[in-house]
């Protein structure tokens, strides 16, 4: 057995794709404030190796139990990156950012200096801007189904193509490896770049958005509410999952789904179902409802974007009512 430590050649690599001096920079004057928690996975140590300098790692512990927790950058999982963010907006010195690394630091989400969660439908539409913007990128942009209609509506802003894929970074893999791409992100927060390998990589993004916040001076929030004015265009968005107690429960929602959809969806006739992974309804508010089963649990996923949050709750909720009529 031959050991081998990959860290030097895999930070020599990452640091030659951004202008991580300016971030250096900026980390010494006290500019921006970097919180990560690492959830006891890969990503620990990954920042302070390729910035060379402090920052406030949370969970950087080896841990086989990830603290009795999933290492899965979701809300619910976060109280303590919560809490320091929200302790040091009492203070006021700087902009702020926490970024979250799921365990094996393929996956990301971040919370702005107020302490609000980002998810990648949040992140995504920001580092495309910050690529074609700030970088001089081109290139196509691909999203899996599930993603945000602010996604393809960035990209049209900066003359970049659109690919809508299934749901599963194998198929962004299998676009990268054949096209041109800018970058190709997914709903639970798997990111990849063309200029680099055709996998997610979240050390690379934590690197392009601290490079964004450093290019703008504006916290991550105040950036993606910019890009809703660029856009015009405003959303919410929000994901439940259904426990499915049998597959006969399965097989009757999905004979209903094949041969009795939904003509209206909480009260907005429906226009269009894209049915590449799942059935996704777009009803005539322009809001949309993907009902998808998942291929590794028995769950019912039910997803749904509209421009505002009580309009999601009201969509989610009747989803759940026509699913539980079953």
């Amino acid at each position: 057995i031959e050991y081998i430590d990959p860290w030097p050649s895999y930070c020599r690599e990452l640091r030659s794709k951004v202008n991580i001096d300016a971030i250096k920079i900026a980390i010494a004057q006290r500019e921006i404030n970097i919180y990560a928690d690492v959830m006891h996975g890969a990503a620990a140590t990954g920042l302070h190796r390729l910035l060379d300098c402090e920052i406030k790692e949370l969970n950087g512990d080896r841990d086989p139990l990830f603290g009795g927790g999933s290492p899965e950058p979701l809300p619910r999982y976060l109280a303590d990156l919560f809490f320091d963010i929200k302790a040091a907006a009492q203070i006021g010195t700087g902009l702020r950012v926490g970024l979250v690394f799921d365990g094996d630091s393929d996956r990301i989400a971040a919370v702005d200096g107020l302490g609000n969660f980002l998810s990648s439908q949040i992140l995504i539409p920001i580092l495309i801007e910050h690529l074609c913007k700030n970088r001089g990128f081109k290139g196509e942009v691909v999203k899996t189904v599930s993603g945000s209609d602010l996604i393809p509506k960035v990209a049209e802003y900066y003359n970049c193509p659109v690919c809508e894929t299934q749901i599963g970074y194998k198929y962004i893999t299998d676009r990268m490896l054949n096209n041109k791409v800018l970058i190709g992100g997914e709903e639970s927060g798997g990111i990849g770049y063309g200029n680099h390998i055709p996998e997610r990589d979240a050390l690379l993004s934590a690197l392009y958005l601290l490079e964004a916040i450093v290019a703008s001076k504006k916290d991550l929030s105040k950036i993606y509410s910019q890009l809703q004015e660029l856009t015009n265009f405003t959303s919410a968005y929000n994901r439940i999952d259904l426990p499915l107690a049998s597959m006969k429960i399965r097989d009757r929602l999905l004979d209903r789904l094949e041969n009795n959809r939904p003509k209206k969806i909480a009260g907005f006739d429906v226009v269009d179902c894209l049915t590449i992974d799942g059935y996704k309804f777009r009803s005539s508010d322009n809001s949309w409802l993907l009902i998808r089963f998942s291929g590794t649990e028995p769950v019912l996923r039910l997803y749904c974007e509209a421009d505002n949050m009580a309009r999601v709750t009201k969509v989610l909720n009747w989803a759940k009512n026509w699913a539980s009529t079953v």
